[in-house]
């Protein structure tokens, strides 16, 4: 459901602070309401919903917390993402939509912001 929803055109992105997480429900059912097509709602797991209040307070992750790999990635997909803005063809769009997703895979991959830690136990089985 959550990737068919981001491949969607009609995609927005709401902020909403102060509410509690059974707030989704409430508006997942404004969303159906209003919705001329089927809409959906998505709630973001901690690390993104950082991620994001980050970009909208404009800060950015020093240069010794990002990897030359990670960066690469990063830009590779804003260059897919644009590109996909842009193409018309239908075909073509499939393809970079596809080159986009395997590149942010890749990025979350060798991204130090999707690191997860190493549970107990696992360093005394070494």
């Amino acid at each position: 459901m959550a990737s068919e929803m981001l491949q969607r055109d009609d995609l927005s992105v709401y902020v909403v602070a102060g509410v509690p997480r059974s707030f989704r429900k409430k508006l997942q059912k404004f969303v159906d309401k209003e919705s001329k097509t089927e809409g959906g709602t998505m709630l973001l797991d901690e690390g993104l919903s950082e991620w994001v209040v980050a970009k909208l307070r404009g800060e950015k992750r020093r240069n010794h917390e990002q990897t030359p790999t990670s960066s690469a990635l990063w830009r590779a997909y804003r260059a897919l993402a644009a590109a996909r803005y842009h193409t018309h063809d239908e075909e073509l769009q499939k393809n970079v939509r596809r080159l986009r997703d395997e590149i942010e895979q890749l990025w979350m991959d060798v991204s130090p912001l999707y690191e997860e830690p190493e549970e107990e136990g696992e360093e005394d089985a070494a």
